[in-house]
């Protein structure tokens, strides 16, 4: 029997649960049968079962690179994409990097991290602003959602005090809004993550009389500790803390999904949110800023935009309530999943060297 094709995975390992470490975690779930996995983590928490980048052991780090048959970089940074890719393709690995998101650089940085991610043997971006961003080949791209559906038995179940807060509102029939954050923190001088509109807006409801309930789920604030607890105080302030539920949990949040009646997602900048395509897999609303172009079925606010957002949660909470509203979810499943990556990595394996630039008849979504 042939030995099985070793892939070293490199980008955030949960815990803390975010979008690119729970899509690490399930697409290695997805081929565990297929391929041997290797990781290097990039998360500010270290585990023991994994090597972390941010350990500063460079000869380990090496060898987990010499001994995989193919890279697969989820990095968050585009230095460290960069590093991982050179050091690879140094050692004649090949390698494939996905992007999650990609704030546009200056023009001749741009320019030369493109060429740079031309080494790669394939770049899968997640959406197509990010595709026009990058300076890339056609052949080199692969325009591809990340999300992979939860397998509910794999997911850990919610701490006791939110499953019970949670069960609680549902019984008294007041609807339950969630987000959620893996860090605090600010892009272009605002809140990320939209932290701040979401409890102004439970403000502003709960003063005409609209009796919702917030969960805002914080993954970490290792980095930003003040920020969420400057924000647990204003929710004192205003007097808020029987309906804004601010927690600093790391927990499976497509189990709040599912308890909840309406799923928001206020960034100002954005890849492929996972919190999104979990809303629209277990047929909830989802409210999001229009900060980039969002998968179908998706109700969206004007970015930062407190007033619409105002607006749009109101018309939310009354189209819920219509024995008329359903949502339709869009998407593909494990099976065409796991034949979609093992085509790519197969295609990946045949590919000689990155100059030849083949063509590959790869599966793409619009």
């Amino acid at each position: 029997m042939m030995a099985k094709k070793k892939i070293l995975i490199i980008g955030p390992i949960p815990p803390p649960f975010g979008g690119v470490s729970v899509h690490i975690l399930r697409l290695s779930n997805l081929l565990k049968n297929d391929f041997n996995f290797d990781f290097i983590d990039e998360s500010r928490k270290k585990k023991k079962e994994y090597s972390n980048i941010r350990s500063k052991k460079f000869l380990p780090y090496l060898k987990k690179i010499r001994n995989a048959d193919l890279l697969y970089i989820h990095s968050g940074k585009n230095i460290l994409r960069i590093i991982h890719l050179l050091i690879g393709k140094f050692f004649l690995k090949k390698v494939i990097i996905t992007i999650h998101s990609y704030p546009a650089p200056p023009k001749l940085i741009g320019y030369i991290i493109g060429f740079i991610y031309r080494m790669a043997n394939a770049v899968i971006i997640v959406n197509s602003e990010t595709k026009t961003r990058l300076l890339l080949p056609e052949s080199k791209c692969i325009l591809k959602e990340a999300f992979i559906p939860p397998v509910f038995e794999n997911e850990s179940e919610l701490p006791s005090y939110i499953f019970d807060w949670l069960s609680k509102n549902k019984k008294e029939d007041a609807p339950i809004i969630c987000a959620n954050a893996s860090k605090l923190i600010t892009y272009n001088n605002d809140d990320l993550y939209g932290l701040d509109l979401c409890i102004e807006v439970t403000k502003r409801l709960i003063e005409k009389g609209i009796p919702i309930k917030f969960i805002f789920v914080v993954a970490s604030t290792d980095k930003n500790r003040k920020q969420y607890l400057k924000n647990q105080a204003l929710i004192k302030v205003l007097r808020l803390e029987g309906n804004f539920l601010l927690i600093n949990e790391r927990l499976s949040f497509v189990k709040v999904i599912q308890l909840s009646d309406i799923i928001l997602r206020p960034t100002n900048t954005d890849g492929d949110a996972l919190t999104i395509r979990e809303g629209l897999f277990l047929k909830k609303p989802v409210l999001a800023s229009d900060v980039v172009k969002r998968p179908m079925n998706v109700f969206l606010f004007k970015n930062r935009n407190i007033d619409d957002l105002e607006s749009q949660l109101k018309n939310l909470i009354q189209l819920i309530g219509s024995p008329h509203y359903q949502t339709v979810p869009s998407v593909e499943s494990h099976n065409d999943l796991k034949e979609f990556y093992l085509q790519l990595i197969k295609n990946t394996f045949l590919q000689k060297n990155y100059n030849e630039r083949q063509r590959f008849k790869f599966i793409q979504q619009p």
